[in-house]
């Protein structure tokens, strides 16, 4: 009898992995696939450049965005570590995130001639909305994730998720091409439509992510207060040096952040690229990402995370250099950029994700990953830093910066020990 309960309780488990693996696989899908729609390092940039030649508005743009999504995520962390059930908060934050996008498809429609600042203000406040309930949802996200997927098949399932919908979003990219560059789809109805399309995929990822089923575990029986909470937060980084190593490495990684709206700006205004090779670089960004993610996959599953991370920050570093190359006549060198900036994305992406995951103890995971998120602060302003110095010095002296600091944060990387190794897993 106990057998056989075991048995179903075995067949139960396997049959709830294969439904969250594939929900999972379509809300990455579709998505990364939204996302293109509305690129925040190729679409983005050009739209609000439109209404303005101010590249520091395309900098705060980003850290809006940025900021946005790190300011609730301790207090979230604080109120759902007791929760069993963390779906609904996520469900909730979920919903808010897909309407933004069909609001600002709506507005730009309806206002961009009549009233652009409008336009401005919505696009700087839905984003700002958008990012915040992402600041919500992540911490609930990375928790679901980290008890429905064992360890030895996250680097399977990210890589997965994000080949996939790099495959969508590579099409995606010559769909954003052809509307673009379509006369008879003039401004701001080819926008509106960009904006659209980011709403239907993403409400559509959202309703398989809500499908999830979520896994129990066992959680703290009473509520911490906050200020015991941060306390506790200041011990973990007193207690845990990889885990203090792994966040300065992030600081300094993603000062390639400082580069990344500007590429596009750059290539377009100084190099004079055309408007619609906007979306060739959107394609050229995604398919290094999906060509990229079986390989990440597989280095995170059976090397470790920590190669994933040194390798994708490296490559991070060469892209300010490759765009310090290029000239009129050399434009196919920003497709190599974009290229290289989908590898590096991919890559960080599971190599982040997953060590966070592998550092993180059961119990103290939501704290992990909203400290994380809360830490990486300085990652959150580097597009704004970068407008400034792209404003008042110039693209190459962004550029510049961009490359030393990513170099540090890859040397630096060097120094991080393999999470699963330590506890006997293989890696």
């Amino acid at each position: 009898m106990k057998k056989g309960r075991a048995d179903l309780e075995i067949h139960d488990g396997a049959t709830r992995l294969r439904w969250n693996f594939g929900m999972g696989l379509l809300h990455g899908v579709f998505f990364t696939g939204g996302m293109a729609f509305s690129n925040p390092s190729a679409v983005l940039p050009v739209f609000l450049n439109v209404f303005t030649r101010s590249r520091i508005a395309v900098g705060l743009l980003s850290t809006v965005m940025n900021i946005s999504s790190v300011l609730p995520q301790l207090w979230v962390a604080n109120k759902i570590e007791t929760k069993v059930h963390k779906k609904p908060i996520l469900v909730m934050a979920l919903i808010v995130r897909a309407l933004c996008w069909g609001f600002l498809g709506l507005i730009t429609y309806l206002f961009s001639g009549s009233h652009p600042l409008t336009v401005v203000l919505a696009l700087f406040f839905l984003l700002g909305i958008f990012s915040l309930m992402g600041g919500v949802a992540v911490v609930p996200f990375m928790d679901i994730w980290g008890k429905a997927i064992p360890p030895t098949l996250r680097g399977r399932f990210f890589g997965h998720r994000q080949l996939w919908g790099g495959l969508l979003a590579f099409g995606v990219g010559f769909v954003v091409k052809r509307i673009l560059g379509n006369q008879r789809i003039a401004f701001p109805d080819n926008y509106a439509l960009l904006f659209l399309f980011s709403f239907i995929f993403i409400a559509i990822s959202y309703v398989a992510l809500g499908s999830v089923k979520e896994p129990m575990e066992a959680v703290r029986k009473k509520p911490t207060a906050f200020r015991d909470f941060l306390r506790r937060t200041l011990h973990i980084l007193r207690s845990n040096e990889n885990y203090r190593t792994f966040l300065i490495v992030q600081i300094l990684a993603g000062a390639g952040g400082i580069a990344l709206p500007f590429y596009v700006l750059y290539a377009k205004n100084i190099i004079g690229v055309k408007a619609e090779m906007i979306g060739l670089f959107i394609s050229a960004q995604m398919l290094g990402g999906t060509l990229s993610n079986l390989l990440w996959a597989y280095v995170s599953d059976y090397v470790g995370n920590k190669r994933v991370i040194q390798t994708a920050v490296f490559i991070a570093s060469s892209m300010p250099l490759i765009a310090l190359s290029a000239s009129k006549g050399s434009q196919w060198l920003f497709v190599v950029v974009f290229v290289l900036m989908g590898f590096s994305t991919a890559g960080s992406s599971i190599g982040y994700t997953n060590f966070l995951l592998d550092i993180a103890p059961t119990g103290e995971r939501p704290t992990y990953v909203s400290l994380n998120g809360t830490l990486t602060f300085p990652v959150m302003v580097y597009p704004l830093i970068g407008g400034v110095i792209a404003n008042y010095l110039s693209y190459r002296s962004l550029f510049v910066v961009a490359m030393m600091l990513t170099l540090v944060g890859a040397i630096l990387s060097m120094f991080l020990k393999e999470p699963r190794a330590q506890i006997g897993s293989t890696g």
